[in-house]
């Protein structure tokens, strides 16, 4: 049984998130897990000092009730589905913290949480609680932006400029969900030339093994700048349901949502990120 990890913070944004798993894991046995993560409102050491702690402790107290009633009403609103299942978590914590904690403890497989959409991805993803969650854990994690109404998964976008060799490991669960869904792989290499060297060459021919049975097809623009690339396929298509990508490799992963200039990148308002994450063997 799949274990889905959904953080709530009881918004529109992360309800619509919510929503968005129960759509895509809706024929799939899971237990998905409510996660509502609360603190006391931040005060000064002064106020602290100021305070009677037995006041603090009541209004932890108070503040995790509240986290618990809002859970189950949450529960109570969803579409009823055998084979889904929900736990609820309330915790008194630090956000990532508390993603960390819960995903060891409950061997979580993926985590589904909201992303509020915005004029750029640096802006998205910097200092955001979704930047956190994808690059301070191993968990694979599915961003679902604010206007994102889920639709049938038929076409996944996965840029790549061949210049990393992927195990298929790295790419299991892109291939698990693309042939859950009969969905079709577009593979977008950008690139300043058309022409691979025989590195790319390579890695080409490796991916290409891992996709045989999955329908996929390989697209160039020659365009080195990911952010350009992606933008330009995905308004071109119109028909992009997720962007994969591989986080396994740092480097590469920064490259594409940490430039020093940020740009208005539309697919980031509407079509779910899917960042695969795996664990050395």
């Amino acid at each position: 049984m799949k274990r889905i990890l959904l953080p709530t913070d009881f918004s529109k944004i992360s309800v619509n998130a919510i929503h968005y798993a129960l759509q895509l894991f809706k024929d799939e046995s899971c237990e998905f897990f409510l996660l509502n993560v609360f603190r006391i409102p931040y005060i000064t050491n002064d106020e602290l000092l100021s305070n009677d702690v037995s006041q603090l402790v009541i209004l932890e107290g108070e503040l995790h009730e509240a986290s618990k009633k809002g859970m189950k009403d949450l529960i109570a609103e969803l579409p009823k589905n055998d084979k889904h299942k929900f736990r609820t978590i309330s915790d008194y914590n630090l956000f990532i913290q508390a993603i960390k904690q819960s995903v060891e403890e409950k061997k979580i497989d993926l985590i589904v949480m909201g992303t509020k959409g915005a004029t750029g991805a640096k802006e998205i993803f910097m200092g955001s609680n979704t930047g956190d969650v994808i690059l301070k854990t191993t968990c694979d994690v599915i961003a679902v932006p604010e206007n994102s109404k889920f639709k049938s998964l038929k076409e996944i976008t996965f840029p790549t400029d061949f210049r990393i060799k992927y195990e298929r490991h790295d790419l299991a669960a892109l291939l698990k969900l693309a042939k859950k869904h009969d969905a079709t792989v577009r593979i977008l290499h950008f690139s300043e030339k058309d022409a691979l060297d025989e590195e790319q060459t390579n890695n080409k021919k490796l991916l290409s093994s891992f996709l045989e049975k999955i329908n996929h097809s390989y697209h160039t623009l020659t365009n080195p700048d990911f952010e350009e690339s992606v933008n330009c396929f995905t308004q071109s298509r119109g028909d992009v349901d997720m962007i994969a990508v591989v986080a396994r490799h740092y480097n590469f992963f920064q490259r594409m949502f940490f430039r020093p200039k940020v740009r208005e990148l539309s697919f980031h308002t509407k079509i779910p990120l899917f960042v695969m994450h795996h664990l050395k063997e």
